[in-house]
């Protein structure tokens, strides 16, 4: 669809936030929501089967960030990673969610963001698994971590939940479809005359006059460049593409913009710093033939998805907190093996102390940004994989695992730093806090600090990432800005 020349309310990304507020929004006032990838409609017969099947990570649809041997899939459609995430959601720890508003973040605290998470997860269809649909190596997971002394607590939704194993919910419809933030928030008002989707729009810059922005320039799928003006402009582009929109505005950090040949034209320190990741290691096997018997025999009568269960555990980092790991396995098909199964068995870390940052490589806005997470230059970070490890490597999860294919050899904590993976959730890097905090780039509504007209809504803004999978977070993110906004307009 092509975008008018001017909207009262434009929100440039429609991602897991973006897609949020636009909906919200969209209720009562005008807006346009300008989206990089494809909007595949409200009639999921137009979708592709990857992206609506839950059961697995679809591949399709990646923006391309790599760094090294480490592949960060971001999903670049309507909905964003919403559209392609392994649907287990976790709301993380009231404590975490306090702090940031001890810290200066009013509205934050986990008591005022309650409602939200509710509202959340009833536009998001949340529901849990019946008993009879954990297929059998999830199960054999639950019953090996409560062997270890670990109670099985299905309250991975619950801001108060405690240390435990169990399955959290899931945005997954009985029939096996992921139901996205373009479903859940964007379906309900497409046809009320207040939204309007432009797809297949590059933002390359928010054009700024008097300290107020004040108009986007777009590129569109043709090549052809626009710019539209707004009264008011929301920046929900994840955690890489939104300081990578600022900078190119000439929004960040004046030595790298300088670096770049770009005009600053508001100095703001905070913008690409904070970046960080829940860091992974991960153990793997082969399947055995009495784990693809009984997944072929439990996939003949029911949805058989790759994840499903998760432990949450304590190291002696976790400080106050109840807990500060995330255990999750998966299988996944692998015709180069035996009976066709690989079993993984990752360990996370849901609160790193390491920061990294968002740089752009050229003012081109189809150059992606280099992101660098930093993973595990604080040793904290290693110590506590190290005790999540060896927690994983007790679990007894026998008859199921066959061939070892990745354990550690050598000294451990060698092996961590040459093996770690991620969790796919970058966070942080448009960080919220008082003006008073040099490294702040929004205040507690979502406003860049020192600018008008220009808000930002989606994991970026996290001060800290939650210890829990972010989907659902940032979802909220999406529902507590959007309500500030509505206080304001």
């Amino acid at each position: 669809m092509k975008p008018t020349d001017h909207a009262d309310i434009v929100v440039l990304g429609g991602g897991t936030a973006g897609c949020v507020v636009a909906g919200r929004l969209a209720r009562e006032h005008d807006v346009l929501l300008l989206e990089a990838g494809p909007d595949y409609g409200p009639d999921q017969a137009d979708w592709p089967a990857d992206l609506l099947d839950a059961t697995t990570l679809p591949a399709s649809h990646d923006w391309g960030y790599r760094a090294g041997r480490h592949v960060f899939e971001r999903c670049r459609a309507i909905g964003g990673c919403s559209t392609h995430n392994g649907c287990t959601q976790s709301s993380g720890w009231a404590g975490d969610y306090d702090a940031w508003a001890a810290d200066g973040s009013p509205g934050w605290d986990s008591a005022s963001l309650r409602p939200f998470f509710d509202k959340a997860a009833q536009a998001l269809r949340l529901r849990n698994y019946r008993e009879s649909e954990i297929q059998p190596f999830q199960r054999s997971f639950i019953a090996a971590g409560a062997a270890l002394g670990l109670p099985v607590r299905h309250d991975f939704d619950q801001l108060d939940g405690e240390a435990g194993i169990g399955c959290a919910p899931v945005n997954i419809t009985p029939d096996g479809v992921r139901v996205n933030t373009a479903f859940a928030y964007l379906d309900p008002v497409r046809n009320l005359g207040k939204l309007t989707v432009a797809a297949g729009m590059t933002v390359d810059r928010i054009i700024l006059d008097n300290g107020r922005a004040v108009a986007v320039e777009i590129i569109t799928e043709s090549g052809d460049r626009r710019r539209i003006s707004a009264g008011l402009i929301v920046l929900s582009a994840g955690a890489y593409g939104s300081p990578e929109v600022l900078l190119r505005s000439g929004i960040g950090p004046a030595a790298h913009l300088a670096d770049l040949g770009i005009e600053v034209r508001h100095d703001l320190p905070g913008v690409g710093e904070n970046l960080h990741d829940h860091p992974t290691i991960q153990l793997e096997f082969a399947g055995s033939a009495e784990l693809a018997a009984e997944l072929a025999d439990f996939a003949s009568t029911h949805l058989l998805p790759d994840e499903q269960a998760m432990a949450k555990l304590r190291s002696h980092r976790a400080g106050d907190a109840p807990y500060d790991l995330h255990v999750f396995p998966w299988i996944e098909r692998d015709p180069a093996l035996e009976h066709g199964w690989r079993c993984i068995v990752p360990i996370g870390l849901l609160r790193p102390r390491s920061r990294g940052t968002v740089r752009l490589r050229s003012a081109d806005p189809h150059a992606l940004a280099d992101v660098d997470h930093a993973y595990l230059t604080d040793p904290a970070d290693l110590d506590a994989l190290a005790h999540g490890l060896g927690w994983a490597r007790e679990l007894d999860l026998s008859p199921y695992l066959g061939t070892p294919l990745l354990v550690p050899q050598g000294d451990t904590r060698d092996w961590i730093r040459g093996h770690h993976q991620h969790y796919w959730h970058p966070a942080g890097s448009c960080r919220m806090g008082p003006a008073g905090d040099p490294l702040a780039v929004v205040d507690h509504t979502g406003k860049v600090h020192g600018l008008d007209g220009l808000h930002i809504a989606d994991a970026s803004v996290f001060p800290d990432i939650p210890r829990g999978t972010p989907a659902l977070p940032t979802t909220v993110v999406g529902e507590r800005i959007a309500a500030f906004l509505q206080e304001l307009l």
